[in-house]
C-alpha cells in the first residue's frame, strides 16, 4: 500500500513537472512570437522613414534617427513639392513601443496623402489631427494617442511657412551658428482635440542659414550622474559647426549625445533634422 502511495506521489510530481515545463514552453513560444512581431514592426517602421534625403538645388539636408526601444515613435519625412520646394513633417508620437509606432505610421500616411491635395502646414496638421482623433474615438481603454510635431513648407526662395503642434520649437540659425529665432509657439498636439487650429508662422531661410529640428529625447537624455544633455549643449555644437553642412551638424550632435550618455541606453528616441540653405556664391 505504501509503495502504491509512493508511486502515485511520484507520478503526480512528474505530471506537475511536465505541466510546468509545458507552460514554460508555451510562454517562451509567445515571447518568441511577440519578439518576431516587434522586429517586423521595427522593419516596417524603418521603411516609412526616408532612406535618402532629397536632392534640392540650393539646400542641403542631414538627419539622424535612433530609437530607445525596438519600435519608436519619432518621425521625420521630407518630400519634394514643385516647383523646387520641400514639405517637412517632424515630430514625436506619444508613448513608446507598438502604440507609438502605430501613431507614427498613421501620421506619416496622412502627411503623404495630404501633400497631393494641399501641402500647406495648417492643412497637413488638420488632416493628421482628424485621423488621429477618429482612430482614438474607437478606443475603449487607455489614454488617447497623439502626435506632437512640426509641419513646414519651404519654398525654393527660402520662404517658409510652419505650424507647430505641441512640439519643441525648431531653431533658425545664422551662418555663424547663432539663434536668429525659434519656430514654434506650442498649442495642442494633433489628436487631442477634434476642433483645433494652429497659428501659422512665416519666415525666410536666407543663404547660409539653417533650420534645426530635434525631438525632446535629444536634450532630455541624462548622463550617469543624472544631468540632462540640455539645449545649451545643442547651441554650443551649432556654433562650433558654423558653416558646416547639415549632415556634419547632425552627425556631431548625435556623436556628442552618445559620448554624453557614456554607453548608457537611451531613455527616449532621438531624432534630429537640419536643413541649410546654400551660402551665396563669393563674388
Amino acid at each position: 500500500m505504501d509503495n502504491d502511495r509512493t508511486t502515485i506521489t511520484l507520478d503526480l510530481h512528474w505530471i506537475g513537472l511536465l505541466l510546468f515545463t509545458f507552460l514554460l514552453g508555451m510562454e517562451l513560444i509567445d515571447k518568441i512570437r511577440f519578439r518576431s512581431e516587434l522586429e517586423m514592426a521595427r522593419d516596417l517602421q524603418a521603411d516609412l522613414l526616408p532612406r535618402t534625403l532629397p536632392s534640392v538645388v540650393g539646400f542641403d539636408f542631414g538627419a539622424h534617427h535612433e530609437v530607445a526601444n525596438t519600435v519608436g515613435g519619432d518621425l521625420y519625412d521630407v518630400e519634394i513639392v514643385p516647383p523646387g520646394g520641400v514639405a517637412v513633417l517632424f515630430g514625436d508620437a506619444s508613448g513608446h513601443g507598438m502604440a507609438a509606432g502605430l501613431v507614427m505610421a498613421v501620421t506619416d500616411a496622412a502627411f503623404r496623402a495630404q501633400l497631393s491635395v494641399d501641402p500647406s502646414p495648417p492643412a497637413v496638421m488638420e488632416t493628421v489631427n482628424r485621423l488621429l482623433c477618429r482612430s482614438g474615438a474607437f478606443r475603449k481603454s487607455g489614454p488617447r494617442q497623439f502626435f506632437a510635431g512640426i509641419a513646414l513648407l519651404l519654398g525654393a526662395d527660402g520662404a517658409f511657412r510652419a505650424v507647430v503642434a505641441g512640439h519643441p520649437p525648431a531653431l533658425h540659425l545664422s551662418p555663424g551658428g547663432d539663434v536668429l529665432g525659434r519656430v514654434g509657439t506650442g498649442s495642442y498636439p494633433a489628436g487631442v482635440r477634434e476642433v483645433t487650429s494652429w497659428k501659422e508662422e512665416r519666415g525666410t531661410l536666407n543663404p547660409g542659414e539653417t533650420l534645426l529640428f530635434y525631438t525632446d529625447g535629444l536634450y532630455e537624455n541624462r548622463d550617469p550622474a543624472g544631468l540632462e544633455f540640455g539645449e545649451e549643449r545643442i547651441l554650443a555644437i551649432a556654433r562650433q559647426k558654423a558653416g558646416a553642412s547639415s549632415e556634419a551638424l547632425v552627425s556631431e550632435l548625435a556623436r556628442e549625445a552618445s559620448v554624453f550618455l557614456d554607453r548608457r541606453p537611451l531613455e527616449d528616441d532621438v531624432t534630429i533634422l537640419a536643413i541649410r540653405r546654400s551660402p551665396a556664391p563669393v563674388p
